[in-house]
């Protein structure tokens, strides 16, 4: 069950800390209140702040809003360790950070060794003058999750993709836990003063192809 639990966390890991270490305060201002977590009303998920909607296999189990909250602190945790410095980081990144959506192929606790997600994720960075596109906020984020107490390693530069009629900038990343090689795609857009992210996390080409599928149902209105 260990190896199991660790799977799950590694999968979560960044939809807490992606820019955390790039703020030069920490601040406890809010998301705007006109930032809503999106409705899903059979298996579509839609967000009218950003105006996308995403379809989800009907047999994937949606995360409500508290388990999303015990995955983002879970890895918020492995991910910081004892280090001080980036328990702080991590602390003020979460003031920023909405987890909008996390879907995972098999409910969490399932006797599997990995558990293939997308997580999707906003956060603020109107105050961060520096972050005008998706790569500089991937660029950023790949310094800080080298950083971290996990090992990462990003075998390709960053490129570009398409959700539904947006081009996203893309960033390829792995780490191993657990013995588990996992494997992720982080594709972020800047939108109205926030980074948006989807995250996909999988271990095999078959998952990979799947979770590809499921993004290409995003569609931007």
């Amino acid at each position: 069950m260990q190896r199991i639990r660790l799977a799950h966390i590694a999968s979560s890991i960044t939809s807490t800390i992606l820019l955390s270490g790039c703020r030069k305060k920490v601040t406890e201002e809010k998301p705007p209140e006109e930032l809503d977590l999106g409705i899903i009303i059979n298996s579509i998920y839609k967000n009218k702040y950003f105006g996308f909607s995403i379809t989800v296999p009907s047999d994937w189990s949606i995360q409500d809003q508290n388990n999303r909250q015990q995955m983002m602190d879970a890895g918020a945790k492995t991910f910081a360790g004892e280090d001080p410095n980036l328990k702080a980081a991590v602390e003020a990144s979460q003031l920023q950070t909405v987890n909008l959506l996390t879907v995972t192929k098999y409910p969490l606790g399932s006797p599997v060794s990995f558990n293939p997600n997308i997580v999707c994720v906003a956060e603020r960075v109107d105050d961060m003058p520096e972050i005008k596109s998706g790569k500089d906020y991937l660029l950023n984020a790949r310094k800080f999750l080298e950083s971290g107490q996990m090992t990462y390693s990003f075998p390709r530069e960053i490129s570009t993709a398409k959700l539904g009629d947006k081009e996203f900038d893309l960033l390829f990343a792995e780490l191993t836990t657990a013995g588990i090689k996992v494997q992720q795609k982080y594709h972020t857009v800047i939108m109205k003063g926030y980074a948006l992210v989807f995250i996909e996390s999988f271990t095999n080409a078959e998952e990979e192809s799947y979770l590809g599928n499921i993004l290409r149902s995003v569609s931007f209105k």
